[in-house]
């Protein structure tokens, strides 16, 4: 609101939604599309090449520094077309105590993320928590790496089965 009178000054009120909030986020992208991670779980973030991808036991996984890290391809999950890029990151994150790495084509960087619910039409939207808006404008959902992690494992436990 701006109020203004003559001669006394002008006041200009600013309110918020008592729904916002604001979380330290890593914003990555995939084709033209950006996704926030939560920056308080992630541990590094390295590449993948193409010619280093090794499947085990039904699971991508990585090999780093003597650990074998299982990895999610967003691009599989989030069901986005577009052709891979020959050099990938994985954010490697540490989810209730495991390490799991989701598969991105590029980490744009740290982002202080204003977080904005989706609203009632898309509240059963899978695998998201909610969206901002960046500096240009564009719209960078915010992902629930946990509930893509657990549906995750759900499916890997039915292809073993």
């Amino acid at each position: 609101q701006i109020e203004s009178t003559e001669g006394k000054g002008t006041r200009i009120t600013l309110k918020l939604p008592l729904t916002l909030a604001i979380i330290d986020g890593l914003l990555v992208s995939i084709e033209q599309e950006n996704f926030i991670l939560p920056l308080s779980a992630v541990e590094e973030c390295i590449e993948l090449i193409n010619s280093q991808v090794k499947i085990a036991h039904h699971r991508h996984v990585v090999h780093l520094r003597g650990e074998m890290v299982p990895y999610i391809r967003l691009r599989e999950n989030l069901q986005i077309a577009g052709k891979t890029p020959d050099i990938e990151q994985i954010v490697v994150m540490n989810i209730n105590g495991c390490r799991i790495g989701f598969v991105v084509d590029t980490v744009v960087g740290q982002h202080q993320t204003v977080i904005k619910s989706l609203g009632k039409i898309y509240k059963n939207a899978e695998n998201i928590s909610g969206a901002t808006i960046l500096g240009n404008g564009t719209v960078a959902l915010i992902l629930d790496v946990i509930k893509i992690a657990q549906n995750e494992e759900t499916i890997e436990k039915l292809k073993l089965n």
